[in-house]
């Protein structure tokens, strides 16, 4: 039995000057005007949670295979803020729904400053599948492929807020649940060290992992918006450390 947990935090804070006539669009069509400074403030974070119970078969003095089943719990919660003066083509922003302003298609002046606020997160859970491959020496060095899915059922939200000086409010919101599929796939090597009550392992390597249409945008911006689903994915190196014990 494994039970395993995966975490990442990482943000990010940039800011571009835009000179005099240069325009910034950003994913609404929304434009920031030149002649002024566009902050970008974001942060991403994940937590996979999986309770693993597998099968280790020896297929010969090196290599083994694991084969296992178990259930998984996946959070992602994507945020960002931008902040910035309107520029030419705002006048006519309309929002869905509405609270601050008169009605849909109200006129937002020129040159305002605008604070636009994201945030999209998911939380899923579900049955998961997998099969380990290894090939070991004696001295406790090993290297390995490992791959597995999971059909995680959860809650996928999304919120926007447009904060407009001097003309208040707008804001959106979406909510639905979504069945989302999820993929992995590891290569790495480690290190096992044998103690008296068990195995301590040292674990480094590559790794890749894509959940299906598990981010969802509501409709806001240009009337007639629709709402956007999207993929999040993340691969890179990790670092590992496990402990096996001895069950009498």
């Amino acid at each position: 039995m494994n039970l395993n947990w995966y975490h990442l935090d990482r943000s990010k804070n940039q800011a571009v000057a835009l000179g005099t006539g240069q325009v910034f669009s950003d994913t609404l069509t929304q434009q920031w005007a030149g002649g002024t400074t566009v902050s970008f403030n974001g942060s991403s974070k994940w937590d996979d949670v999986n309770l693993e119970f597998g099968q280790h078969v020896d297929m010969g003095e090196f290599v083994n295979l694991r084969i296992h089943g178990g259930v998984e719990y996946a959070r992602i919660n994507i945020s960002s803020t931008v902040n910035g003066s309107l520029g030419a083509g705002n006048e006519n922003i309309t929002y869905s729904p509405v609270t601050g302003f008169a009605a849909l298609g109200d006129q937002i002046p020129v040159g305002r400053t605008q604070s636009v606020t994201s945030r999209s997160t998911y939380n899923g859970f579900g049955p998961r599948v997998g099969t380990d491959f290894g090939y070991g020496w004696n001295n406790g060095f090993d290297v390995y492929a490992k791959g597995a899915m999971a059909m995680l059922v959860g809650t996928s939200k999304y919120t926007r807020t447009s904060l407009v000086a001097v003309n208040g409010v707008g804001s959106a919101s979406s909510t639905s649940t979504t069945i989302t599929p999820e993929l992995e796939a590891k290569l790495g090597a480690k290190y096992t060290y044998a103690m008296a009550q068990g195995d301590l392992s040292l674990d480094i390597g590559w790794m890749w992992v894509n959940y299906f249409n598990a981010l969802h945008s509501a409709p806001i911006g240009y009337a007639g918006g629709t709402r956007a689903v999207s993929d999040f994915g993340l691969q890179g190196p990790y670092l590992g450390l496990k402990w096996v014990g001895n069950v009498a």
